[in-house]
């Protein structure tokens, strides 16, 4: 089954709104956290509104912006998760027979969850592994993720009487942050690992093999449909190219060529071509579209147009200013200094 990557997916809005909860405990103001989203406060309480990875992404650099890069913030918000929280995928979860049944049902809806990190588990004779992989995610949020689903695991498993206490833990994290990690987590300071390649948990075996509290496996076939559906509902209704576009905008200074896309949609290059063509649309022309708007807001910044030129993946400084006047019709320089209201066409 194709598993759709996490940034290629919307999901709905609980995962944002407590973090702008968040923000706000912490002194910051709605529009504060929202600001570069494309998203106001009234989008949160709107049931159908759906939002895309880079715009979860925004709220959390607003965030960390904001307060500092400072341990534990992540965690704050991740001790708010519960199973109710994650949608369908959750119930699906919490109606599987064991734990092992439920997470290995779980896998391939991971993009409709609140989670950035990509879960497996493994199991040899004594122990289980629980993999949380944070390598699709942008290196300047990657602890704040990591922070904020580790312990949002942890929690929304508690919240229906699961104890989910690791042995060890090897994390991603730097050692301040993966203390903290560990004591929600209700182990040993010498049981943690900061600075490793991965995050895993390491986990009793025979904990995988529980019954659930809430087990049916007739009710979890049924969310498992349900997760199908909204999984395909989602994915033909945002289109290719809309899975593209997300992609390119996933982590700013990082633009993937369509191969690199392609791959990570499990599809041949050729046949994203074709897709794009049939949307009315190329990969020429979203690239554009990306760098354009990332050019725009880069330049409200203190960013100078060589960093904007190479971040946007032009190898040549003139290349930029180039297209930049291709797009707006003026040099980025006059368009910073004039603003494009104001700029005579």
């Amino acid at each position: 089954m194709f598993v759709a990557p996490v940034w290629a997916v919307p999901r709905g809005t609980e995962g944002v709104r407590i973090m702008v909860q968040a923000g706000i405990a912490h002194g910051m103001s709605a529009a504060d956290c929202l600001t570069g989203t494309g998203l106001t406060e009234s989008d949160l309480d709107d049931e159908c509104a759906e939002i895309w990875a880079h715009q979860e992404f925004a709220v959390i650099r607003n965030i960390v912006h904001r307060l500092g890069d400072r341990p534990g913030v992540g965690i704050e918000v991740g001790m708010h998760s519960t199973i109710g929280r994650s949608g369908v995928i959750g119930f699906m979860l919490l109606a599987g027979p064991t734990l092992r049944e439920s997470v290995e049902r779980a896998i391939p809806f991971l993009a409709l969850s609140p989670t950035h990190l990509r879960f497996s588990i493994d199991s040899d004779s004594e122990d289980a592994y629980v993999m949380a992989d944070d390598s699709e995610l942008p290196a300047d949020i990657r602890p704040f993720v990591v922070e904020r689903d580790v312990a949002g695991l942890a929690a929304a498993l508690r919240s229906v009487q699961i104890d989910f206490t690791p042995l060890r833990v090897e994390t991603t994290l730097d050692p301040e942050r993966a203390a903290l990690l560990g004591q929600v987590l209700r182990i040993s300071a010498d049981s943690v690992v900061a600075g490793q390649r991965r995050n895993r948990l390491v986990l009793p075996r025979s904990i995988l093999d529980l019954r659930l509290p809430q087990a049916d496996e007739n009710t979890a076939r049924a969310f498992e449909r349900q997760c199908h559906e909204l999984l395909a509902r989602r994915l033909g209704r945002v289109g290719v190219a809309g899975q593209v576009r997300s992609r390119l905008l996933h982590n700013p200074g990082d633009l993937p060529s369509m191969p690199t896309i392609a791959d990570e949609l499990h599809i041949e290059a050729r046949t994203l071509r074709r897709r794009l063509a049939a949307e009315g649309t190329s990969f020429r022309a979203l690239l554009d579209e990306v760098r354009r708007q990332r050019a725009i807001e880069m330049l409200a910044t203190e960013a100078g147009v060589e960093e904007i030129a190479s971040q946007l993946g032009y190898a040549e400084t003139a290349n930029f200013t180039h297209a930049f006047k291709r797009w707006e019709g003026m040099a980025p320089s006059y368009f910073r200094k004039v603003g494009r209201a104001d700029a005579p066409r």
